[in-house]
């Protein structure tokens, strides 16, 4: 659960920091996987990796998850610069545990390596397609992984907190 606070202790700063900097190494992962991408595989192409379930397709995204908003780019892109600011705010004003910390910096991670790309080339580069149960999943990158991973482990680390405060307000 995240509590805010005002002032920060050395291991406050020292989480910060990691927090940070994991931020901009998982950024870094997506930005090297997506450059690699945009260097190896044709625009529209597909190399299958496993038959009928995934394969490595390079697409050009100008919207959000499944395409949304894809002509607002300009939009995308100020919206993902508050939810980082707000993000960074979170690490810096939180006492977070270390899995709080993590998820907020794969979140931060993922809108950065998105936001970059936005920025630089208008669009965003998706290459990770599935086939589940005959339902081609949208084309997605690293960056997207991040922010799900980030918010589904904050969303779950919220609800054990939520259950430890009503299971103890049960008892009392």
């Amino acid at each position: 659960m995240i509590k805010i606070k005002n002032t920060m202790n050395k291991k406050d700063i020292i989480l910060f920091v990691i927090g940070i900097l994991t931020s901009a190494f998982l950024t870094a992962v997506d930005l090297f996987t997506k450059q690699i991408i945009i260097d190896k595989v044709l625009f529209n192409s597909e190399i299958v990796v496993i038959k009928d379930f995934f394969s490595i397709t390079h697409i050009r995204n100008t919207g959000a998850a499944w395409g949304i908003f894809s002509t607002q780019t300009d939009i995308l892109s100020i919206v993902t610069i508050i939810c980082s600011a707000m993000v960074v705010y979170f690490m810096y004003a939180a006492t977070v545990n270390k899995p709080v910390l993590f998820c907020l910096s794969s979140i931060l991670a993922g809108a950065c390596g998105n936001l970059i790309e936005r920025l630089k080339l208008h669009y965003v580069t998706d290459f990770l397609a599935f086939n589940i149960f005959g339902y081609d999943f949208p084309i997605f990158n690293i960056a997207d992984i991040a922010i799900v991973v980030g918010v589904g482990f904050l969303l779950l680390d919220i609800a054990i907190e939520e259950y430890k405060t009503w299971k103890l307000s049960k008892s009392a």
